[in-house]
């Protein structure tokens, strides 16, 4: 007896999605960074660009659905189905006295652990050991039992056997069925209704534990009995039928079996269909058919039949808004897929994948016959009423081949029209029209039709030409988002935290002493003016430039820092600020240079927790965004400070500053000397071997220094034995797992060491937008 039942709402999701995969990473797009990177911000210059571009035909398709069938990207509400099903298999219960049957022939072997669960009866109404979490397969059972010819004792004991397929972690069931004389009367009816009714329950329970080909033959069997018997119609027959052809279609995907030619596989299918023209599961079985031909290995066909499918059912053009869970996976296939549907020979039959997969296409000549291939069919395929995608593909086919500007005039009072916007700034970016292209920016951002991920992505692109050009600082001297005509003010608080991140990578990277001056000067807004000096004060306090960390800090107003409006957006972004401006008097108590004691130790032990912590390393050696790469000729060793008041200068980084693990232990040895700073030193030591418990900490802590195994057992000893036990650590472990040696110290001993320096896979804010926005 199978562990879990299936449910019918969940059933039809999984089937299909079964029928429409693979879904490939790649295809689904992936993070935004393609590769590990220390850097906070590595996302920056990796969001999708509404630019033509190769594998990029999932978002132009995302965006396109947003704008005409934004209901096809929403979860589906199941809440008003569930209510009914709950209510139907309430009322059959009641109906059919199923609890009292229940706790007459299950109750003794209920599990120890679920007795209580058990008995307040909650099990009738809770799934609680199948994880989809409601009853939707039972209740259809329940109704099918209903229609049937049975009498009520069998239903009942049916009803009973089929809830426990459901909840059968609550009970001991094998014991059950041993020794229930109940059961085994039912068992000995050898034909007739029961027994096939009996049957489908135990192939139900072949098919949840992955026994696909015993569950096909069974439900196979159930069906022609059914037929043999002259019921040629009713729930089970026909359900049985169906679930034959789904056990099939799982089994070939699973791998258990050689899969069946198509064509034999479809001969199930067709049967179904003639036979059951009118079955609920019609649209599903149509779905394997065209699921089959990917098992099968035929890519194209599928593709082909799923494009078809899409276009038949006008699941994109029609303006009907009702939508169910099926029409959702068809698309969410259609996503998955779409961006190797874009560069195959394929013939579209609707007008929004014929442009997705268009805008994806690369200006490279060498794919100009691929391009030429999706503009000859522009006449040919449906788009509804909406004549503004037949013209827009016109428009980009115009200039991709032929060079002819775009215009987006046309698309005014269109879901197209922010999109036309953005393609024509993306060309006059490209054409190095750079006034035009940022008021046209700035207009896209102020008309609020277009996600941040896509403004962000544009102002991306800005970045890009601009470092192409060799002209970072007029980023940000000229093509600064203006506030002037924002109606919201959210809205230009969110793109101003988006810039914060741009700020800080031409910050870190691009400017020289002169133009970071420049920008500094010509930047008014407190959190921008932060995001400019942020990298130079991190570098300052890696290399212990106390007093150049320390009058950079003084030269930003943390107050008004911390009043920008746009913090109120990102609550993230607002507590790194108030770190910064936290560490203030600590880095001037470090720039006096005349504190040896207490008061160093703690500024020291502050200014390495925090660098430690916050994932912050010298500049160099983070692993840069392919874009800064690209642009980048290479990273100098220098950063911009301050050498005295109003005296900018540009300062040299040493190859090896040290490390949080270095500054810990001087300030150790400070508190050392220290009367009644057993809770510094005990706090220092907690930190010092965490440092080594996960790969992160020893990135950013230990900073590829060569700290022997032995010196963190040290230092837990010391812990342990020296201090209340209240500051104990309460376990050890050394977590360098990559790399072990011999240590050779300065007196010639060899000890063991074991050592792993990842080189970073923090993405930072990779699962949503930066500190913590919503992109979409």
């Amino acid at each position: 007896m199978g562990r879990f039942a299936w449910q019918f709402s969940l059933l039809l999701s999984v089937m299909l999605i079964a029928s429409l995969l693979p879904r490939e990473l790649e295809a689904g797009g992936g993070p935004p960074c393609q590769q590990p990177i220390a850097s906070r911000y590595c996302s920056s210059t990796q969001l999708n660009m509404l630019v033509p571009q190769k594998g990029r035909a999932k978002v132009f398709l995302e965006q396109l659905i947003r704008g005409y069938r934004p209901e096809l990207l929403e979860s589906i509400d199941g809440s008003d189905d569930e209510l009914e099903i709950s209510k139907g298999i309430r009322d059959f219960h009641k109906t059919y006295r199923i609890e009292e049957l229940t706790s007459k022939e299950l109750g003794a072997f209920v599990r120890k652990e679920n007795e209580e669960f058990f008995a307040k009866g909650d099990y009738l109404t809770q799934a609680y050991c199948y994880s989809g979490g409601n009853f939707s397969n039972l209740h259809s059972y329940y109704m099918g039992l209903k229609s049937s010819d049975l009498g009520q004792d069998e239903i009942r004991h049916l009803a009973m056997m089929r809830l426990a397929l459901v909840q059968d972690c609550l009970f001991n069931l094998d014991d059950y069925l041993k020794t229930s004389q109940t059961f085994q009367g039912h068992v000995r009816k050898e034909q007739g209704l029961y027994k096939n009714w009996s049957q489908y329950i135990e192939a139900a329970a072949f098919y949840h534990d992955g026994f696909f080909p015993e569950a096909a033959e069974l439900f196979a069997m159930i069906a022609l009995e059914e037929k043999n018997e002259g019921r040629e119609t009713g729930w089970l027959i026909e359900t049985a039928r169906y679930m034959e052809v789904l056990a099939l279609f799982h089994n070939g995907r699973e791998g258990q079996e050689k899969v069946f030619l198509p064509a034999i596989f479809n001969s199930f299918t067709e049967a179904f269909l003639t036979d059951f023209p009118q079955s609920e599961y019609r649209r599903h079985v149509e779905d394997m058919e065209i699921g089959i031909w990917l098992h099968y290995g035929d890519r194209d066909r599928y593709y082909t039949k799923l494009l078809d499918e899409i276009a038949g059912k006008q699941l994109l053009t029609s303006d009907d808004d009702q939508t169910d869970q099926l029409d959702h996976l068809a698309i969410n296939a259609l996503r998955s897929n779409i961006d190797e549907i874009a560069i195959r020979p394929l013939k579209h039959r609707n007008g929004i994948t014929l442009l997705a997969s268009l805008l994806s296409k690369s200006q490279d000549a060498s794919k100009s016959e691929e391009l030429e291939g999706l503009c000859s069919q522009i006449e040919m395929v449906t788009s509804g009423e909406y004549d503004e995608i037949e013209t827009y593909s016109e428009m980009v086919c115009d200039y991709l081949l032929k060079g002819k500007e775009p215009s987006s005039n046309a698309y005014k009072n269109t879901p197209l029209y922010s999109h036309a916007q953005a393609f024509v700034a993306v060309v006059n970016l490209e054409g190095g029209k750079f006034e035009s292209a940022g008021m046209q920016i700035n207009d896209i951002a102020v008309g609020n039709a277009t996600s941040l991920e896509d403004l962000f992505a544009l102002r991306s692109k800005q970045l890009e030409v601009r470092l192409k050009d060799k002209t970072p600082l007029a980023f940000i001297l000229e093509d600064a988002i203006q506030n002037d005509n924002f109606n919201d003010d959210g809205q230009f608080s969110e793109l101003t935290i988006l810039d914060t991140v741009l700020y800080e990578q031409i910050s870190r990277y691009f400017l020289s002493t002169n133009d970071f001056i420049s920008a500094l000067s010509g930047t008014d807004n407190p959190l921008l003016k932060f995001a400019l000096i942020r990298p130079h004060l991190d570098e300052a306090m890696i290399q212990e430039d106390w007093q150049g960390a320390a009058l950079l800090s003084k030269r930003l107003d943390w107050e008004a820092v911390l009043k920008a409006g746009a913090l109120d957006k990102s609550s993230k972004l607002r507590d790194e600020v108030q770190l910064y401006a936290d560490l203030e008097q600590d880095l001037e108590t470090l720039s006096l240079g005349q504190y040896r004691g207490r008061e160093r130790a703690k500024a020291l032990s502050d200014v390495a927790y925090f660098l430690y912590k916050n994932h912050i390393a010298p500049r160099c050696s983070y692993a840069r965004s392919k874009l800064i790469n690209r642009y980048l000729e290479n990273c100098q060793p220098v950063y911009v400070h301050l050498a005295g008041e109003g005296v900018w200068a540009e300062n040299k980084t040493t190859d090896q500053p040290r490390s949080p693990i270095e500054m810990f232990t001087e300030a150790l040895d400070l508190y050392g000397k220290e009367k009644e700073t057993i809770a510094e030193q005990a706090r220092l030591l907690r930190i010092m071997i965490f440092c080594a418990k996960g790969a992160k900490n020893v990135s950013y802590c230990l900073r590829w220094k060569n700290i022997p195994k032995k010196q963190f057992q040290n230092w837990f000893e010391t812990l342990a034995v020296k201090y209340p036990k209240s500051e104990r650590v309460k376990y050890w472990y050394y977590d360098l797992p990559f790399y072990s040696g011999v240590y050779t110290n300065s007196d010639g001993e060899k000890l063991d060491q074991e050592y792993w320096y990842e080189e970073d896979a923090y993405l930072g804010y990779l699962d949503g937008g930066p500190y913590g926005l919503s992109t979409h």
